[in-house]
């Protein structure tokens, strides 16, 4: 229980629950209740707020989801009864939109019962805490949001929408707009769209400065921009990186478009201007503005950045830089504008939102907050037609065509952009009293699963592991190495977390992590005759790993028996003597407990530092507890050849059950293979009771001696 007066954990304690009212570190979770606070000082803050709870949802999520039977996340507010829909204004209204995180939390994690409740804050706290516990105890899962007021029980809901008849100003030619994220994407379309129908004046608001074209770039297609940004720095005797090459070809490529979006309104013979501007900054956005003030009637906001990511994989950082267009930006475009001449707001929010969206947690939060505080401006400004769109996915803009197949195998369909553009142009051309209208069907763009790869590729940054503690812990001779277990983790949560069992795994070069090492690899997915192959690939297009996952799971293994006993053995320290360069946080080894010429077995311990957040595992696969098995084998390796190792392929993988949490379980070394410097085994942990966790087939590493001191240097 976080936040609140406390009456509701004195209440939750008196019905046998044990609370923490401190974020804690604990094992076991049945509910993570997170009240907020019943307002915000201003913007900031309140996106701030809806940040940490973000990152209290990533945290507790994979202990909720170990805990089994019935395990809750549930936020409470306390605004008007309706989520901040009806009677909140300013930055308490942004508070309201947390149900975005919780739509999203409900599509990502389906096993846990996720709500968001909102209690109207003249209810009593003792009544208040009883309405909560009903909902805790609520069987239904589908209910996502519940509000109370007035002795009422309500949930959000939309009905189809007729055509209104107007109810109030249509924009036209005498209509100065400002669009922000207007230059680029899908608004851009809009804007020359309602400026060719209306006659309206445009000032489009970005971020970027829109410098005149080198004239070594003039008259050079898109398709072939990369290759001449190469020769232009080769002929000034310099050879760029491919990252330097991507980043100016996007500039390039952003002014171009740009410029032929400025172009076609002005030739729809309206006026149309650039002004620069950080778009969440309130200073900046009031200078760029300020040249046009008496004269803007009308604001579009379409401004807007994405950072997916599942909840439990969210860096530091991606919810306030994708909050911070949407939210922070809309109370500056309106502070830097004259409210009394101000007549038309139209609000770019999305579906992901309404219905919250696998991946965007943060920008179902940032459309939701749109949602409010578009429905806020539509009740306090009635000179003011004010309208959020929530629309479905485009078939354009930042839906790729790879994306595009995706939402079609689904069953998602898009909207055709003159369709869109018609739409939008409609509601500014015939405005109606309609404050949230969603565009397209009221449905969720995650939809059901698809019932095979896709084979778009995906791209994922290596960033967020360059602090990973598991990571830091597996490094050689100074230099953190993504472990083999890690790639596999990845391609598995890439292309199929529910896969149990894979084949043909091979490291081709491991990554090195940091500056001399790759920034983002790239998985590759092809369907297979038994499931997907997956192919791993760093910026330059070489391969790094490559393994095939596959559908069917892995025959039953029988339990082992007869393993000695668990507190046998003997002690080993194989962490400091140079046998093994793994740090603190991967040092799971504990005993010896069996060693002879065909194999090993050791009696294993660690708590599980959840390598890259969960993004590298699965919920039954854990890479850094499997690690342990292939440790094991290095140091068989090192007992019996003297010599230090590194896997480099498997022939499969099978994934039975969750390995323990800091609890012992043993590793297996069996059936050893020797040829010169390659080494190959089956690697095996089993529970306590002789229970097969997980089995890795014919692993092999390769020993060299030239490892022995990388290995001793980098030992702790």
């Amino acid at each position: 229980m976080l936040g609140g007066d406390g009456t509701i954990a004195r209440r939750l304690r008196d019905s046998g629950w044990h609370v923490h009212t401190e974020p804690a570190d604990v094992d076991q979770l049945r509910l993570v209740l997170v009240e907020l606070p019943a307002t915000a000082a201003d913007p900031q803050a309140a996106t701030g707020v809806l940040a940490d709870t973000l990152a209290l949802a990533g945290r507790y999520q994979p202990v909720l989801e170990r805990a089994g039977g019935r395990a809750a996340f549930v936020t409470l507010t306390r605004l008007d009864g309706a989520f901040g829909l009806e009677d909140a204004d300013g930055p308490a209204a942004v508070l309201g939109a947390v149900t975005g995180l919780v739509k999203t939390l409900a599509i990502e994690a389906p096993e846990l019962f996720c709500r968001a409740l909102d209690i109207a804050p003249d209810i009593s706290a003792d009544d208040c805490a009883e309405l909560v516990l009903a909902e805790l105890a609520d069987p239904r899962r589908d209910l996502l949001q519940v509000a109370h007021l007035a002795g009422r029980r309500r949930t959000p809901a939309s009905t189809p929408l007729a055509v209104p008849p107007a109810a109030g100003p249509a924009v036209g030619p005498d209509d100065l707009i400002v669009v922000t994220g207007g230059g680029r994407g899908i608004t851009a379309h809009c804007a020359t769209a309602l400026a060719e129908r209306t006659g309206c004046g445009l000032i489009l608001l970005g971020r970027s400065p829109l410098p005149d074209e080198p004239a070594w770039a003039h008259g050079i297609p898109d398709d072939r921009l990369r290759a001449a940004i190469v020769a232009q720095h080769r002929a000034a005797g310099r050879q760029p990186s491919p990252r330097e090459v991507e980043a100016e070809f996007r500039g390039l490529a952003a002014a171009r478009e740009v410029r032929a979006t400025l172009a076609a309104i002005r030739a729809t013979g309206a006026a149309a201007e650039y002004a620069v501007a950080d778009v969440a900054d309130t200073e900046s956005v009031r200078a760029a503005l300020a040249p046009h003030r008496d004269r803007i009637t009308g604001f579009v906001h379409g401004a807007g950045v994405l950072a997916d990511q599942r909840i439990a994989d969210k860096a530091p950082g991606d919810a306030a830089r994708v909050l911070a267009p949407k939210v922070h930006g809309w109370f500056a475009v309106l502070a830097a504008l004259d409210l009394d001449r101000l007549r038309h707001v139209a609000a770019f929010s999305s579906i992901a939102g309404w219905r919250g969206n696998a991946g965007q947690a943060d920008y179902a939060m940032a459309n939701e907050a749109l949602n409010r505080l578009a429905a806020a401006l539509h009740r306090t400004r009635d000179g003011i037609n004010t309208v959020a769109l929530n629309w479905g996915a485009w078939a354009g803009g930042m839906v790729t065509p790879e994306l595009a197949r995706l939402f079609t195998e689904r069953g998602v369909p898009l909207i055709p952009v003159d369709e869109g553009v018609r739409v939008f142009t409609d509601r500014m051309t015939a405005p109606a009293a309609d404050r949230i209208v969603i565009v397209g069907p009221d449905a969720p763009l995650t939809g059901p699963a698809p019932a095979g790869p896709t084979g778009g590729p995906v791209d994922r940054s290596l960033a967020p592991l360059s602090a990973d503690p598991a990571v830091l812990a597996h490094a050689i001779d100074g230099k953190p190495v993504l472990p083999m277990t890690g790639a596999l983790g990845a391609m598995l949560n890439v292309a199929d977390p529910t896969a149990h069992a894979a084949r043909q795994i091979v490291v081709y070069r491991g990554v090195v992590l940091g500056e001399s090492g790759p920034a983002e690899l790239r998985f590759e997915t092809t369907g297979t005759d038994g499931g997907t192959e997956v192919t791993v690939r760093d910026e330059s297009g070489r391969p790094r790993y490559r393994a095939e996952l596959l559908t069917t799971p892995p025959a039953a293994a029988p339990a082992r028996h007869g393993l000695p006993a668990l507190d046998g053995g003997a002690a080993i320290d194989v962490y400091t003597d140079g046998t093994l360069f793994h740090g603190p946080a991967l040092q799971g080894i504990r005993r010896l407990l069996a060693d002879d010429d065909t194999g090993l077995i050791t009696a294993c311990r660690l708590h599980d530092p959840g390598l890259g957040c969960g993004a590298y595992g699965t919920a039954d696969y854990q890479p850094a507890l499997l690690d342990l098995l292939l440790q094991s084998l290095s140091v068989w390796v090192r007992r019996h050849h003297g010599v230090s190792s590194l896997p480099s392929r498997a022939a499969g993988l099978r994934l039975y059950h969750r390995l323990p949490d800091d609890t012992p379980f043993y590793a297996i070394v069996e059936n050893v293979v020797s040829e010169g410097s390659v080494h190959r085994a089956t690697l095996v942990a089993c529970a306590e009771d002789g229970t097969v966790l997980a089995v890795f087939d014919d692993l092999e590493a390769v020993g060299a001696a030239a490892l022995n001191d990388k290995f001793r240097v980098t030992a702790r």
